[in-house]
């Protein structure tokens, strides 16, 4: 994402069941274009 900074709240973070970071998402990501990470995960 180029930048370590957390744009308020808009930056997407998906976790694993022990609440670990996975992945992070930059705030333009559609929630749909991570629904196969998403799904992977559960």
């Amino acid at each position: 994402m180029g930048s370590q900074a957390i744009k308020w709240n808009f930056t997407k973070f998906l976790t694993d069941r022990e609440g670990r970071v996975v992945a992070r998402y930059s705030p333009q990501t559609e929630p749909e274009a991570i629904k196969a990470d998403i799904e992977k995960l559960i």
